[in-house]
């Protein structure tokens, strides 16, 4: 059979020649991006190639049809590509090391593929044609006008063969697709993707074992003991766990009640209101000398401020962030407690005012809190 050419073939086969060629223009896109030393995902390679081609969407089986007919042709052994499995899914192009069609070169022979791709499907149209018993025949010229069609002439240069509605979809069934090879280093982790697989299903299952109900296990008896001696031996050892546990709930619930009464024979815990007057009695040396500096801008003996007024001095001159409440409670303490004579809170109604006396100031005011608990 002589070359094929594109007046001679079939609508399948021309179409099968645009798809080799739209490959061939993603996968220059690709190398020029990112160079031929990248290979090419076949993920994103088979989207540009339908993006290209524009007649349907494009298969993984394609490209492996395409690397097929390549490997198969006369110039087979010139296929510059081959499909690497990388695992999880991913299977890439890459060019081989010793390709004569792209040593020394920085792109794609696009025509130089096309060729070969073409002499590839003739030749496996060839030996189709051959194995199926496929006879060529002329094609009969019919006349213009009325009568009978002219008969075939034997001599004419076109030759074209016979083919009935399946044979092009019998041929395109068996056209061979290419082999996908491990990617080295996915050969080289293997063993240990195996072992953490295997260390998962082996956590897996210690875990569906903890979560399942423990079952009693009959204690095992020898070869020839009868059953009954097996279940009498079974009732004394459920009777010891039985009074094992009664034992272990009576000595829990001791512990309890003797932690109780050790509580209450204890000190007892200090409630809020004693807790507010030693945070007071601790705060009392820094509201002294508080009190001292506002005397100092003041004549007389005795000064009075109003609560309002003193709180808010309070709340500004101490180092510590402290509330109203917490200052007023430092107020009481002083004056009923720690220095009565010197710090008074005088009530009228519903206005309150704190007075102070520089005469009776305490002198040894440590001693005095330490008498008081602080």
């Amino acid at each position: 059979m002589s070359p094929i050419a594109p007046g001679q073939l079939p609508a399948e086969l021309v179409n099968l020649l645009a798809l080799h060629s739209s490959f061939l223009t993603a996968l220059s896109l690709h190398y020029a991006h990112n160079g031929t030393s990248t290979p090419a995902d076949l993920r994103d390679l088979i989207a540009s190639t339908t993006l290209v081609w524009r007649q349907r969407k494009v298969t993984y089986d394609d490209v492996r049809l395409l690397i097929g007919v390549l490997d198969h042709g006369p110039s087979g052994k010139n296929n510059p590509y081959y499909l690497s499995d990388y695992g999880r899914g991913k299977i890439c192009i890459e060019i081989k090391d010793d390709s004569p069609m792209m040593s020394g070169m920085t792109h794609m022979n696009e025509e130089g593929l096309q060729d070969m791709f073409k002499e590839g499907l003739d030749t496996l149209w060839s030996q189709w044609c051959t194995s199926q018993k496929v006879m060529a025949r002329p094609i009969a010229v019919p006349k213009r006008g009325r009568g009978r069609p002219k008969k075939a002439d034997f001599k004419q240069a076109r030759m074209e063969t016979f083919l009935d509605d399946t044979s092009m979809s019998k041929f395109l069934a068996q056209l061979p697709l290419a082999d996908v090879t491990t990617c080295d280093s996915l050969t080289a982790l293997a063993p240990a993707q195996e072992k953490g697989r295997k260390r998962l299903r082996e956590f897996k299952e210690s875990v569906q074992q903890g979560r399942a109900p423990k079952k009693t296990r009959p204690s095992a008896g020898k070869e020839n003991e009868p059953a009954l001696a097996q279940t009498q031996q079974a009732q004394p050892v459920q009777a010891k766990i039985t009074e094992f546990a009664a034992v272990r709930k009576t000595n829990l619930l001791d512990r309890i009640l003797a932690k109780q009464e050790a509580a209450k024979s204890g000190p007892a815990t200090p409630t809020p209101a004693e807790l507010e007057r030693r945070a007071a009695l601790q705060r009392t040396p820094e509201v002294l000398g508080v009190l001292s500096l506002l005397c100092a801008n003041r004549p007389g003996m005795r000064v009075s401020f109003s609560t309002t007024t003193l709180l808010q001095a309070l709340q500004g001159s101490i180092r510590s962030p402290i509330s109203k409440e917490e200052a007023m409670k430092c107020v009481e303490v002083l004056a009923n407690e720690v220095a009565p004579g010197y710090v008074s809170v005088v009530s009228m109604g519903s206005i309150s005012s704190v007075v102070i006396n520089q005469m009776m100031r305490p002198t040894d005011i440590k001693s005095r809190l330490i008498a008081l608990g602080a």
